[in-house]
């Protein structure tokens, strides 16, 4: 009976076959409540890279876990919409956090810990050899007859501001034997097609360039002219299907570069000046006036406060 529930209640990969969200709530409830508070533990036990559809074969391609790991965060919406992954390196320690979107859930503890043991699970697979932590931390109270230290093997900690994980920053160099790294590029490419696909009700010529945007901030000033040519279009047809998308090309731009200012402020400890040429900015003082008239606040700040809300050490 168990047995049968933990496969039932498996992640499902997402695509044509999506299973609505209600119902693998309902179902993993309904499995939480049939076993015992470790269902989720056990259930992420049960995972395997290809149960993660094009995302788990995207890792099978990998040289090394840290790489494996990017993809995870990177892809994280083909294979769920329960919450999100963000990933630090501070003073030899990774931390690996995770957003759980269903936090008002019944079953948002179990939940989490499904994610986290399928993920050391998945490491374990990939790596050929036993992955250990130094702690896990958990938002949830402690279910009442857990015994999730003992078989997670590791330290665990409820209550706290946010759902992690902490291990040794030198597994992330930690080979994958069966890395095929020729295919890497093509499942990359194929992974980010099917991320495109989940925005169908995105004008395409939207989608069209910001893609191309994503591919050339790292160039300099990029100008509309520039996404025409990449688009074999001209600057006037390209402007006149945006404003037919409701679209302005420097909100486009602007909306583009701020997220990934969040996403590398917030995820990484890149240089801030560093993270300002990525983004296309050659002066870090331009940057750091766009940031502000975003956000509010400069990166510096912003990258403190969110670094000590979701992640510290």
């Amino acid at each position: 009976m168990a047995e049968s529930l933990l496969l039932a209640a498996a992640p499902m990969p997402q695509g044509e076959a999506d299973m609505p969200l209600a119902d693998y709530l309902a179902m993993f409830e309904a499995a939480l409540i049939a076993t015992d508070p470790l269902f989720g533990w056990r259930l992420g036990q049960q995972v395997k890279p290809t149960t993660y559809g094009v995302n788990g074969i995207l890792l099978l391609a990998c040289p090394t876990l840290g790489l494996a790991l990017e993809q995870v965060l990177r892809f994280e919406a083909l294979v769920h919409d329960l919450g999100r992954s963000s990933l630090l390196q501070q003073e030899g320690v990774a931390v690996y956090s995770w957003r759980n979107d269903m936090a008002s859930h019944a079953v948002a503890g179990a939940l989490a810990e499904s994610v986290f043991s399928g993920i050391k699970t998945c490491a374990e697979w990939l790596a050929g050899r036993p992955v250990m932590p130094i702690a896990l931390e958990f938002t949830h109270a402690a279910p009442r007859g857990s015994s999730l230290a003992s078989l997670a093997g590791v330290e665990v900690a409820y209550g706290c501001p946010i759902n992690r994980v902490l291990f040794p920053a030198e597994l992330l160099a930690l080979p994958i034997p069966q890395a095929n790294n020729g295919l890497l590029p093509l499942l990359q490419g194929h992974a980010e097609a099917l991320l495109r696909e989940r925005h169908q009700t995105e004008p395409a010529i939207v989608g069209q360039v910001r893609q191309v945007v994503l591919n050339n901030l790292g160039e300099g000033g990029l100008k509309l002219a520039d996404v025409a040519q990449a688009l074999h279009l001209s600057t006037r047809t390209l402007q006149r299907r945006l404003t037919e998308a409701g679209m302005a090309f420097q909100d486009l731009l602007d909306t583009t570069r701020h997220e990934l200012a969040r996403h590398y402020l917030a995820s990484s400890a890149m240089p801030i000046g560093e993270i300002a040429y990525l983004l296309g900015y050659r002066d870090p003082a331009a940057f750091h006036h766009a940031f502000k008239g975003w956000q509010g606040e400069g990166p510096g700040s912003f990258r403190g406060r969110s670094q000590r809300t979701e992640s510290p050490l």
